[in-house]
Order: C-alpha cells, then sequence, then structure tokens
C-alpha cells in the first residue's frame, strides 16, 4: 500500500475527509493522505541526513509508522505536523554520523563557497567555546551530537525544563554573536 505512490490534484480532498474515511478503514483515502505529504516530508528529511537512501528509508518508516498508528492522531495540529513530529523523534534517535555535518562543504559548488562556508563554520564554533560552561556543553550536544533535552538533563543532572531554556539562551547567543560578526 505505502510504495503505490499516485499523482493526484491536490483539491482532490481535504486531509480531514482523508481522514475520515481512512480512521474508518478505506484503505484508498489513507493511501491519499499518505501520498499528499509524502514529497515534502521526503523534502524536510534530505535536509537532515546524509543519503538520499538513507531520506527515502526514514520517509517511508515514517509513512508505516503514521499508517500503522493512523488511530492514535488526535487532530490536535494538521496532519503534517504529526508526520513532522514522527520524523523528528526518529532522527533523535539515530546516530549522529548518520547525520549532517562536514558533509555540506561537499556539495558546495566551488572552492570559495567552501572556503567562506568553512569560515563560517569556524565562526560558530569559536563563539560556542567562549560560552559559560553549561550553555556550551548543551549548545554541543543539541547542535552537533543531536541529542534531546532530555538526554541532555540526564547527562548534565538538571531538568529538561532547565535544560530547554538553557539550549535557547546559549542559541540566542550564538545568533546574536554570529550576527554582529557579519
Amino acid at each position: 500500500m505505502l510504495n503505490n505512490w499516485r499523482v493526484f490534484p491536490v483539491s482532490v480532498k481535504s486531509d480531514a475527509e482523508l481522514l475520515i474515511a481512512a480512521k474508518a478503514g478505506d484503505k484508498e483515502a489513507c493511501s491519499l493522505l499518505l501520498a499528499k505529504h509524502r514529497p515534502r516530508l521526503l523534502r524536510f528529511i534530505r535536509t537532515k541526513v546524509k543519503s538520499s537512501h538513507e531520506a527515502e528509508d526514514l520517509t517511508q518508516q515514517t509513512l508505516l509508522a503514521a499508517y500503522t498508528h493512523l488511530n492514535t492522531f488526535r487532530g490536535d495540529s494538521s496532519f503534517y505536523t504529526w508526520l513532522h513530529t514522527i520524523i523528528v523523534r526518529k532522527l533523535y534517535k539515530r546516530p549522529s554520523n548518520s547525520l549532517k555535518t562536514e558533509e555540506i562543504l561537499i556539495d558546495t559548488d566551488t572552492p570559495e563557497k567552501q572556503i567562506e562556508l568553512r569560515q563560517e563554520i569556524d565562526v560558530v564554533n569559536t563563539i560556542i567555546s567562549k560560552l559559560p560552561e553549561l550553555e556550551r556543553k548543551v549548545a554541543i550536544g543539541t547542535l552537533y551530537e543531536n541529542k534531546s533535552h532530555k538526554q541532555l538533563a540526564n547527562e548534565l543532572g538538571y531538568t529538561r525544563g532547565y535544560v530547554k531554556k538553557v539550549a535557547h539562551k546559549a542559541k540566542q547567543t550564538i545568533r546574536k554573536e554570529y550576527d554582529e560578526r557579519r
């Protein structure tokens, strides 16, 4: 069912109509609903992982999870937001070496752009190195090691809410310092 992707007019049915039908057991409606959001979901995932194959695999896993747990969708958010939440959770559980970091240098067009990008990365790393110890640990954990606030809270011995607050403050500081240096 999930491999049978079709091209269809976006205006065929709304997500709400497709959800009602899919929850009632209409497999065609479920297939249409998932197919409708697949391209956008795949584009998002491709920005987060190294290979297209890995992105396709994660997209398929996410859509399968959505299909399997469709009855748990309460409708508090849009359907795409729900899919996005599923994939973000999957990404947090993936090893950090499968996520994009230095590979962005390989994808740049020219050596000049690579140098420019390397300089920007160095500026951000310098800013992070000057942060207070806890902010630095949280920034490195969230930005480079792809750890969740909960994981960091457990490792550092703080509450998740406090770590989230520290992460927000660190990101604000990094943005401010970066903007001042530009």
